[in-house]
């Protein structure tokens, strides 16, 4: 006998062994997920197809001719093999999808102590931000902005961060004092990224700050992609006033933190990734939705944040 070949043969082997697995034409057809004179079209396209009587006269409750018991005993290696192609060609699109999104799947953010030269150069800084400006944005506001701090800014910049840390903490040690000023010299690349809301616009403001995380994660992908390890960091300095206005910043203007970006020195620890599961659910009406919810008691605790993330990173 030929293999399978069309989905229409394979339908027609199934019902047939259903048929003799049920011996009713009505629970056959319910489980090939068909009506039942679909069903019966397709046992009588077998039996044209074959050249013979499948079935005894009388219908299923009656069993199965001779011939009809050798295509049975044939359909259900050949659907064997069949089942087992089906599986083996999904399987083999999942690893293409999976290895297409590896490089998202793979990010992680890297702390500026595992960082070290070369960082991006100027080419590289310039695609990574065009990344940025492919990310959604309603209306085509760029409510953002990148701040770059070349190697000869960096001793000026940390000076602000330790007068910052000195406003914040008069009794800060000089330890502390060293390590706030690491925060503007350790990366190979450091880049201020500012939001910069529009006020006389008819896009919301919410939906403008999701304009720049959207390119944010953008830029940090980029980076990645690139094959650099970057990360944002912000902390309370990103809300002093006077450190903002240092910076340049507008008084519209927020600074949501300072990416860090170079070459891997040192891969991240191994991290618990969250599961879609925790975030992805399907909404019923509100007349289902007290019976759908799970108590919170019952969903799964947080996973770890990235490593360094105080910013809360996307």
């Amino acid at each position: 006998m030929d293999r399978i070949s069309t989905f229409d043969e394979a339908l027609q082997l199934r019902c047939l062994v259903l048929l003799d697995q049920e011996r009713d034409a009505n629970r056959a057809a319910r489980a090939c997920g068909l009506a039942r004179t679909e069903f019966e079209a397709h046992i009588d396209a077998l039996e044209v197809r074959f050249g013979c009587a499948v079935l005894l006269p009388g219908g299923a409750c009656e069993g199965f001719t001779a011939e009809g018991q050798q295509v049975i005993a044939w359909a259900r290696r050949s659907l064997g093999e069949w089942d087992g192609l089906q599986r083996a060609l999904a399987d083999m699109k999942h690893a293409r999808t999976e290895a297409s999104l590896m490089p998202l799947l793979a990010r992680r953010s890297v702390s500026p102590k595992r960082l070290q030269a070369p960082g991006p150069d100027l080419g590289e800084i310039d695609l990574i931000v065009q990344a940025a400006l492919r990310a959604p944005d309603h209306g085509g506001l760029h409510p953002w902005r990148i701040l770059e701090f070349r190697e000869e800014q960096r001793l000026a910049l940390a000076n602000c961060f330790e007068e910052e840390k000195r406003r914040r903490d008069p009794l800060a040690s000089a330890g502390d004092l060293r390590r706030a000023r690491a925060h503007a010299t350790l990366a190979p690349v450091l880049l201020a990224f500012i939001v910069s809301p529009r006020a006389r616009t008819k896009v919301p403001v919410r939906e403008q700050w999701l304009a720049a995380g959207a390119a944010l994660g953008n830029l940090l992908n980029a980076a990645h992609q690139l094959g650099f390890g970057a990360i944002v960091l912000s902390g309370e300095r990103c809300f002093d006033s006077v450190f903002a206005s240092r910076l340049g910043l507008r008084g519209e203007e927020y600074l949501a933190g300072f990416v860090s970006l170079g070459s891997v020195a040192e891969a991240p620890p191994a991290k618990r990734h969250a599961l879609p599961g925790q975030v992805w659910s399907c909404w019923l009406p509100a007349a289902d939705a007290e019976q759908a919810v799970a108590p919170a008691d019952e969903l799964p605790a947080p996973t770890d944040a990235d490593e360094g993330s105080a910013a809360g990173e996307p």
